[in-house]
């Protein structure tokens, strides 16, 4: 299509290259960029908000992370990276398996029912026998609900992408309806627990869930690196025929992968309700769900990156809250954009990884690509097809005009004439025998 009569029109000066192999010098750059961009990016957007608070907001998001005069405010960091980092190992296994896992925040809120059930109801029991009750409901109602879109997948083929995210509402509408059984008052708030708290080690906030997460996440990587069924689920990831073939039984590694993932989503319920929160809400998970999703994507599957990025996360969660509080501004509405803005950003970044740009005329032709998208020079491309039609039409004039040369007739060969000779007799160089003679022509 023409966009202009008689006018030379735009043309990308660029081409887009598919990259076949990222050096990792080379990745790891465009990952500090991504990052660093980010980090600029909230403070523009603060600034924006409350103008003239570009420095403040750095200083106070330094303190939302680290405040020499608060040990507390650490190990809050500390348990907001593990907590997010547990559920990105939890979501890992299924989707290193091509499992599309979306349930994670499900998972998690059946745990928090389920402990804050028991909880409420053992009231005047043992912390230590109410602790290990609700923790092992809390890991059976995440496998529970995790293993329900498993079986659909394995046995029905269903798309557990969409099942495993309607789990979810399923879960967020249980509470509601558990919370208006157990408050009659209609307040819709569920209360404080008084019993059934995890205990402060060495007088530390949240250091019972940092403990946790250490272990597991320890134990996690064991299990993904060094195990047999760690290499199964990599296998049906890579190939679901390659794995029949080599005798794997993919609906057991589906089902098995998915009791892992729902048990340890149904260990931060747990950890949500008995280690921090002691309450109980539809929003308890906060999202936690979907950030481990994320987590885990961008860290590839890898346990190095994930707790990398989970500790990334944690910072601009923390710092931008405990900034946004500060300069009274909401804080969890503005936690919320900016850790939006670095997702949106660090994603972006992804491109340069997988891609690369190139100036028309400086392309490097020893570096090996997969694809290119050149730009298109809209009316130039008008031409050249003219062009090839107008050739195409003169040849087929001049194919029509020479003498078509009729095909000559093959001459076959004349046939033998038969010889009138006979053909001669075979003589039998046998003596003839004479018939012997009766006795009577004797006589």
């Amino acid at each position: 299509m023409r966009l202009a009569e008689n006018k030379r029109h735009f043309s990308l000066p660029f081409h887009v290259v598919k990259r076949l192999d990222t050096p990792k010098k080379q990745y790891w750059m465009i990952k500090v960029a991504g990052f660093l961009a980010a980090f600029l990016l909230a403070g523009i957007i603060c600034t924006i908000l409350r103008p003239g608070s570009f420095g403040t907001f750095y200083a106070e998001m330094f303190i939302g992370v680290f405040d020499p005069t608060d040990m507390t405010v650490f190990f809050e960091f500390l348990e907001t990276a593990g907590i997010l980092l547990l559920v990105a190992f939890a979501l890992a296994p299924a989707f290193k398996m091509k499992f599309w896992n979306i349930g994670g925040e499900g998972q998690i809120l059946v745990g928090c029912l389920v402990t804050a059930g028991i909880t409420k109801f053992m009231a005047g029991t043992s912390d230590a026998v109410v602790i290990i009750i609700s923790l092992f409901a809390a890991i059976a109602a995440g496998i529970l609900w995790a293993v329900i879109p498993a079986i659909f997948k394995a046995f029905f083929k269903t798309n557990e992408t969409l099942f495993t995210l309607m789990m979810n509402y399923v879960a967020m509408g249980l509470i509601a309806l558990f919370i208006n059984i157990w408050v009659p008052s209609g307040s819709q708030v569920f209360g404080r627990l008084t019993n059934g708290a995890l205990p402060n080690l060495f007088d530390i906030k949240y250091s019972f869930n940092i403990l946790v997460v250490i272990i597991v996440v320890t134990l996690m990587i064991i299990y993904l690196k060094k195990t047999k069924h760690g290499y199964e689920l990599t296998v049906v990831g890579e190939s679901v025929n390659t794995a029949r073939y080599v005798g794997i039984n993919v609906k057991k590694v589906i089902i098995r992968t998915m009791v892992l993932s729902g048990a340890i989503c149904g260990l931060v319920g747990f950890l949500l309700v008995a280690g921090h929160h002691h309450t109980l809400s539809t929003g308890l998970a906060d999202g936690r769900g979907f950030t481990g999703v994320l987590i885990a994507w961008l860290g590839g599957f890898q346990p190095g990156q994930m707790i990398l990025y989970s500790f990334l996360v944690a910072i601009f969660q923390c710092g931008s809250r405990h900034a946004a509080s500060y300069m009274a501004m909401n804080s969890s509405d503005f936690s919320a954009i900016v850790t939006g803005m670095f997702f949106l950003v660090v994603i972006a970044s992804e491109f340069f990884v997988n891609y690369k740009i190139m100036l028309k005329g400086k392309e490097n032709n020893n570096e090996p690509v997969l694809a290119t998208v050149p730009s298109v020079d809209l009316a130039n491309s008008e031409e050249q097809l003219e062009q090839i039609e107008e050739v195409s039409r003169d040849e087929a004039i001049e194919n029509s005009e020479q003498p078509v040369e009729e095909p000559q007739e093959e001459k076959k060969p004349a046939p033998k004439k038969a010889s009138n000779k006979k053909p001669a007799k075979k003589v039998d160089n046998k003596k003839k025998t004479a018939p012997k003679k009766s006795k009577k022509e004797a006589k």
